[in-house]
């Protein structure tokens, strides 16, 4: 890789346009309760995407709380009565030890009993392999028009849709203070309603760590495009 091309790929988030924008916005748009409009189609980096922010967001110059840690404590107080918790509960705690509900249960009654939007929740690397057989099983079913012979194939697509049934995500490595981090980040507008610090800067953070976690790209900045 020359260094043009290293530089070209550390300046880009990447997106493409197949609806990986439109998932990017909109997370920004939950997070922090806004609508963009056609303002959002004229954004090409970071820091455009951050000014139009600023435009219909409200701000302050007061420091304000710590929205992560006002997540934490409304989390483990509900962790505590749907989970039925009675030792303590750190940032540090993983999900998988603390009750034996499933992820998608779980997240269900947090979403619920907090009234606020958590993170999708991820396959793990054994769902990934369910994912992955499903999708042989569903090519193995074309296929089959042209060859009947293959037809045992789509005995791929039921075992694939069990396995991801029953896989348990991201949750068995996640700890509390992670999700944390993500139900304070996904709900931006809510904390900073509540006396979170809604700064300029803490708005620049929120939304990189919001870019981080819908495309994977850690390090940007106001120059950053948003298209490769």
């Amino acid at each position: 890789m020359t260094q043009a091309e290293a530089r070209t790929k550390a300046d880009t988030i990447g997106l493409v346009g197949d609806g990986d924008d439109t998932d990017l916005l909109k997370a920004i748009e939950n997070s922090f309760n806004v609508e963009f409009g056609e303002a959002a189609t004229q954004c090409l980096t970071v820091g455009e995407i951050y000014q139009s922010l600023l435009d219909v967001a409200p701000t302050t110059s007061v420091p304000g709380l710590c929205a992560t840690s006002m997540a934490f404590y409304r989390v483990r107080a509900v962790l505590k009565r749907v989970a039925n918790v009675d030792g303590p509960i750190t940032p540090s705690t993983r999900l998988s030890g603390l009750t034996p509900l499933p992820p998608k249960r779980l997240y269900a009654l947090l979403a619920h009993e907090l009234g606020i939007a958590l993170p999708a929740r991820m396959l793990s690397p054994r769902g990934c392999i369910g994912s992955v057989i499903l999708l042989a099983g569903a090519v193995g079913g074309l296929v089959t028009i042209t060859q009947p012979s293959l037809w045992p194939a789509l005995l791929l697509v039921p075992v694939g849709l069990e396995i991801i049934r029953r896989d348990e995500g991201a949750y068995y490595a996640t700890k509390v203070g992670d999700l944390a981090r993500d139900v304070a980040r996904h709900n931006f507008s809510v904390f900073a309603s509540e006396g979170a610090d809604a700064r300029p800067a803490a708005l620049w953070r929120t939304l990189c760590e919001l870019i981080a976690h819908e495309t994977g790209v850690t390090k940007v900045t106001a120059a950053t495009r948003l298209f490769a």
